[in-house]
């Protein structure tokens, strides 16, 4: 009897011991809703660039003179005055080229004295009629040449004093050496272009950083705009600046079109040091304690499939969301409202100046240069949240995004939840398009 029983005992747990597994299993193989609550939390749409750190003021100290490097005065780093002397050039050629000019010039005052004299006589003697008026006008020639002659010389002699005190090189402004490009005993040709002997910059205190800006991006950057940035040498640090400058010439590269533009910054501890890359966030909008969902929720769109595995009936309006849309001339894509659980749709509505969105499809929004941010940048998209279990269709109004998170106006309440796509069972990833592709959607597109 004991043994009986025993037996049913077994085969009663192993029972209960399968259907606990086969239970389970199902478990984990059942879809589940991914879904995200709506937060407050501050929403920044920005333009991300790389540019470089120089000197606000940096000037090339160079000479106007070849020859040998006879002595350096300043080295890297030092502090300098304007008209301090900085380097020296051997001026023993120059010296010997100005007492060249000036042997050549008392030359010129000789010759220029013995015609002068000749002239004279020959004045004398055509008043007696002894010279003829061409012989005269021969004499008054040599004259007159040697009178250019002593000019030039002079102008020689004044080109070598002039070069022989350009073998001084002095500090043009106030600041600090960033570099220095010759040695002492080195020779510099100044033949066609003034070789580079120091660089110097006006103040290390106020910098700015050369950002080259996408054409695409840069309506959106306007004066005064404030940016952030990071560098590499201080990477837990963040930087901050101003938008000081945008340039109107173009760089074409690759038929890639950029702009220049110019964020000025402070660095009174000059921790940063001209030439460093920097990443720069240039800020052109943001909203502070704002409620905001994750943008993968406006991608959202549900598949038969998928739909069906949850028990949910999939009706003619969810039919015609999942459509392949056409854009005939003159109509924005979308087609009708959906419905969801018998839950009615308000009409897609847009303010001024905005697209129609039908059935809740992100549009472009167009911003005017120099409007106020805040009107320019709203639209009403649908997007599906999780009521009681069910999955539920509302209209909400959108702001600005950061890529990341979009800022809802209205619509939705802080902590409902926002299903953002399906958690797939057996899967590395889950996805946020419930199509049955990859990852992914339109993203709302704002210039």
């Amino acid at each position: 009897m004991k043994k009986k029983i025993t037996t049913i005992a077994i085969i009663l747990i192993l029972i209960a011991g399968s259907w606990l597994y086969f239970q389970q299993k199902v478990k984990k193989n059942k879809l589940t809703w991914r879904v995200m609550p709506a937060v407050t939390r501050t929403v920044t749409e920005s333009i991300t660039a790389s540019g470089t750190i120089n000197p606000v003021t940096q000037v090339n100290v160079g000479t106007e003179v070849s020859g040998k490097i006879d002595k350096i005065y300043k080295d890297f780093n030092d502090r300098v005055r304007k008209g301090e002397l900085l380097a020296k050039l051997d001026t023993q050629t120059l010296q010997m080229n100005l007492e060249d000019s000036r042997i050549e010039l008392r030359k010129a005052m000789l010759t220029q004295n013995d015609n002068h004299i000749d002239l004279q006589r020959a004045l004398e003697l055509f008043d007696e009629n002894m010279i003829s008026q061409s012989e005269l006008q021969r004499y008054q020639y040599s004259s007159d040449l040697s009178n250019e002659n002593v000019e030039k010389a002079r102008f020689s002699v004044q080109r070598a004093e002039t070069n022989l005190n350009n073998a001084m090189i002095y500090s043009p402004i106030d600041g600090v050496i960033i570099s220095r490009a010759v040695d002492e005993g080195q020779t510099v040709a100044a033949s066609l272009n003034a070789p580079t002997l120091f660089i110097i910059a006006n103040n290390l205190d106020d910098m700015q950083i050369e950002v080259q800006i996408d054409e695409a991006d840069i309506g959106k950057v306007e004066m005064g705009q404030r940016a952030r940035f990071t560098v590499d040498a201080f990477r837990d640090m963040v930087f901050h600046g101003t938008v000081n400058q945008i340039r109107l010439s173009p760089i074409v590269e690759s038929n890639v079109v950029t702009y220049k533009v110019i964020v000025s910054l402070t660095n009174p501890g000059q921790v940063i040091m001209p030439g460093m890359t920097a990443n720069v966030e240039i800020i052109i909008n943001q909203r502070q304690n704002v409620l905001a969902i994750q943008e993968r929720a406006l991608m959202f769109r549900p598949s038969k499939e998928v739909w069906e595995s949850f028990k949910l009936e999939w009706t003619e309006e969810l039919m015609a969301m999942n459509r392949p849309r056409t854009r005939a001339m003159g109509m924005p894509a979308g087609g009708g409202g959906p419905q969801a659980a018998g839950q009615p749709l308000a009409p897609p509505t847009s303010a001024p100046g905005q697209a129609a969105t039908p059935g809740g499809e992100p549009v472009l929004i167009r911003q005017e240069r120099g409007s106020a941010p805040a009107a320019t940048a709203t639209q009403k998209v649908n997007v599906w949240v999780l009521e009681e279990g069910k999955p539920k269709l509302v209209n909400i109004e959108t702001g600005i995004s950061d890529g990341s998170f979009i800022q809802v106006i209205s619509g939705l309440s802080e902590g409902q939840e926002v299903i953002t796509g399906v958690n797939q069972p057996n899967s590395q990833q889950s996805s946020s398009s419930a199509f049955g592709g990859a990852p992914g959607g339109m993203r709302v597109i704002r210039m």
